[in-house]
């Protein structure tokens, strides 16, 4: 393959010819003669074809996003000497360079070895792969290249930032029989106090009330309020209409990190998490307890991209055929349509408790643009829109009202959930 250069070179030669004939002057004739030269010259010595062994080392290949992965590539020349060589190391566009290069032009002799040594910040949560290794051989007078590809990629799995939600109180309602941490306002096995009673045959000793049973004459057991699980759903709205902002401040993206975060406090409380996602696909994870729940959640999390335009309707559809009528349902969506309002209402038809958290992507785009009247205005109008809507929403679901810059355990603080009976 030719390099730029030969064009150049050919395109001046040729102009100094048509200049020499049209002036009739051999002075300027022969002005194209160094080109063509230099060309010739080339020709005698083609760039050789690269032919390398690679291997690649990442520091780490799971991380959360903003972290660091510090990545070494050896380069080595398996065959003849290259004079000069280019190697690039391809990085996704969501990565960014944080110290050393992933590019570098340099001489490998036969047997020789390179290395390069860099730093990346992956900005976005995403499955990627680092490579390609493209290397292009250069002759002694950069004429000439030969292109080569090496298929090696190294896999990098980037999960969205987990929020610390220790603080936050939120919990299902409607209890189900399994063992659990939520007072289910029913005596069973539990922690708390909750009454008195005769003592029966095969109760345990430890619950026997020796004060009691000193002063009344007669054997008296304890009862205490049994702790229950509970059911939740976090639906996840990543429809195309909900991205508003940037790669990495957008109401999908904070989504990504709300629903994370539910599931992590949810699951921590023995309790059991569903989750569905609309995007390009309506993606879901079974209802299940425990911690590898919790890897299914955040594996399904990490492919989230904004895309689709399924009606909010399928998500009561899908809630009906697959997870538990008396479920609390966690909406997450920027509400950007007004159809949310009759989603919520089905779903509360059906007996599901809803509570929505709702990313504010007002906020997001005030702070992305530039301050002005007309912007401010605008601001005013849609705020008082989205207020309305919210009111709307109150009557039938709890709704939070979330300003991504401030941490969701503050905005879920607002909220206050009861238990009742299972």
């Amino acid at each position: 393959m030719r390099t730029p250069l030969v064009t150049r070179l050919v395109a001046t030669s040729l102009a100094f010819l048509f200049l020499g004939f049209a002036f009739k002057s051999w002075h300027i004739v022969l002005l194209a003669m160094p080109p063509l030269l230099f060309l010739a010259l080339g020709s005698l010595s083609p760039p050789a074809e690269p032919v390398l062994a690679i291997a690649r080392a990442v520091s780490r290949d799971r991380l959360q996003a903003g972290g660091l992965v510090d990545v070494e590539l050896v380069v080595r020349n398996e065959r003849e000497s290259l004079d000069l060589v280019e190697i690039l190391d391809v990085l996704p566009s969501e990565f960014a360079l944080e110290a050393g290069t992933n590019h570098a032009v340099v001489g490998l002799g036969p047997g020789e070895s390179f290395s390069l040594a860099y730093t990346v910040r992956p900005a976005v949560k995403g499955d990627y792969r680092i490579g390609p290794v493209r290397a292009r051989s250069l002759d002694v007078l950069g004429l000439g290249a030969e292109d080569a590809t090496v298929a090696l990629e190294t896999r990098v799995v980037v999960a969205p930032i987990l929020e610390d939600m220790r603080r936050a109180h939120f919990a299902p309602r409607r209890t189900r029989p399994w063992f659990g941490q939520i007072p289910s306002k029913r005596p069973g096995p539990g922690t708390e106090f909750w009454a008195v009673r005769d003592y029966q045959s095969g109760d345990e000793v430890r619950r026997i009330n020796w004060k009691a049973m000193a002063r009344l004459n007669r054997p008296l057991t304890n009862e205490y309020e049994g702790d229950r699980s509970g059911d939740v759903v976090i639906v996840l709205d990543a429809r195309r209409e909900s991205f508003v902002g940037t790669t990495t401040n957008n109401p999908v993206e904070h989504g990504v990190r709300a629903a994370l975060g539910i599931a992590d406090h949810v699951l921590s409380t023995r309790n059991r998490v569903g989750l569905v996602v609309e995007r390009n696909v309506l993606d879901r994870v079974p209802s299940a307890f425990g911690r590898k729940q919790l890897y299914r959640i955040l594996d399904s999390l990490v492919h989230v991209r904004a895309g689709g335009e399924w009606p909010f309707s399928s998500v009561a559809w899908i809630l009906s055929r697959y997870y538990p009528t008396d479920a609390l349902v966690v909406l997450i969506s920027p509400l950007s349509d007004r159809t949310a309002l009759d989603a919520v209402e089905a779903l509360a038809v059906r007996g599901h408790e809803v509570v929505i958290v709702s990313p504010s992507p007002l906020d997001i785009e005030r702070d992305l643009s530039r301050p002005t009247d007309a912007a401010d205005l605008a601001y005013r109008i849609l705020k008082t829109e989205r207020d309305n809507l919210l009111l709307q929403l109150r009557r039938v679901a709890q709704v939070v009202d979330w300003d991504p810059a401030t941490p969701l355990a503050l905005a879920l603080r607002r909220m206050r959930t009861s238990t009742r009976p299972a």
